[in-house]
């Protein structure tokens, strides 16, 4: 649910080729399908909207088709909140996880600022249900998890990275991660794939999270959940 597949347009596959060779890790793996989330971030890339997002998906779609590999995507985003996001929004259309009423965000501030509650209110207003994108890495610090209680009252669903139960992202999301597990705070984790040669390691985190939480714990955050909630269907 959370993957940066799509070629040459973010900081994740940046070709073709790479693109499939992820995607043929992910096969061998147990994955069937990927919602593609590339960073909706207009400072950075401001090419990336909900239009051609879709026609991305759609190109990937056919180069897997001609490799051969039976594999499903769909589109989504990853909102970076900044203070225009509304307007952004307003203007492009919202980057819904495969055409759900369910949306990815993110954001990187060393303070809870007042627009990324405007920004929350806004989703729900127009009927969509925020996603917070790996919280455990964010840098906000004062008063972050009253915070994040106060939207889980309203609603915002919470989504772990894998890879920070391995180390590799460091040792405050390796922390909090886990705490954050245990406070039973995520409804979703994630591999937030970006490139090859990452991949693996991310990957790993699942056996990681399984060995401490136990594997059906993690299959149910990991593909149920997203099932039920995104696509409003079960297993």
């Amino acid at each position: 649910m959370h993957s940066h597949v799509l070629p040459g347009i973010d900081d994740g596959c940046a070709s073709v080729s790479e693109s499939l060779e992820s995607i043929r890790v992910l096969i061998e793996h147990g994955y069937v399908g990927t919602i593609c989330t590339p960073h909706c971030w207009p400072n950075i890339y401001p090419g990336n909207t909900p239009t051609h997002i879709k026609m991305w998906v759609q190109d990937l779609e056919q180069e897997i088709k001609s490799a051969g590999l039976g594999y499903r995507l769909w589109p989504g985003g990853e909102l970076r909140i900044f203070p225009e996001a509304i307007a952004w929004m307003q203007s492009h259309g919202v980057p819904a996880l495969a055409d759900s009423r369910y949306v990815l965000c993110d954001f990187w501030e060393t303070r809870w600022e007042k627009w990324i509650d405007q920004t929350f209110d806004w989703l729900f207003e127009q009927g969509y249900t925020p996603i917070l994108a790996h919280p455990e890495r964010s840098p906000t610090k004062k008063d972050y998890e009253k915070h994040l209680d106060r939207w889980a009252d309203r609603g915002l669903l919470l989504q772990g990275n894998l890879q920070c139960f391995t180390g590799e992202a460091g040792y405050r999301p390796d922390q909090f991660v886990r705490q954050y597990m245990g406070e039973q705070r995520y409804t979703f984790l994630a591999i937030d794939m970006h490139r090859p040669d990452s991949l693996q390691g991310r990957l790993d985190g699942i056996g990681v999270a399984g060995a401490e939480y136990g594997p059906q714990v993690i299959e149910a955050m990991l593909d149920t959940r997203v099932r039920e909630h995104i696509f409003n269907s079960p297993q």
